[in-house]
């Protein structure tokens, strides 16, 4: 497991990139820390002990300004970009309702850019064969 921290202005965002399979112990302990209530914890357990490739998930605590992204093991370069592309979006979407933007403005496409850019060593080696060599 891949994991990497992000301040996005006030709020934390750690993500979680699993290409080999999920540390399901790991990931529910850090939800259970970020405030994540019993049926959404439930829904993630699901989602990574029968989701099969090429699922993920984004997880927010507006009240505290913190948020979880987790990938999971993806079938391909393309499936992985798909994956991180929705979570971010989630992740903008999230943070910009959490603050009261706009989701037609700039702000939360820049939200996603801004996170690609600083993942862009992960994204690349696990979304492009052709960065691998």
């Amino acid at each position: 497991m891949i994991q990497r921290n992000l301040e996005i202005g006030r709020w934390h965002v750690e993500f979680y990139f699993c290409p080999d399979g999920y540390d399901i112990d790991a990931i529910l302990d850090r939800m259970y820390d970020f405030g994540a209530p019993a049926h959404r914890m439930r829904q993630a357990l699901d989602l990574m002990e029968n989701g099969g490739p090429d699922k993920g998930f984004t997880f927010s605590n507006p009240f505290e300004r913190i948020a979880m992204i987790v990938i999971g093991p993806t079938s391909s370069g393309d499936e992985f970009l798909d994956s991180i592309v929705h979570e971010l979006h989630h992740l903008a979407v999230h943070i910009a309702s959490a603050l009261g933007l706009d989701l037609r403005n700039e702000s939360p496409a820049y939200i996603g850019g801004d996170s690609a850019r600083e993942l862009a060593d992960v994204i690349c080696r696990l979304g492009c064969g052709r960065c691998n060599g």
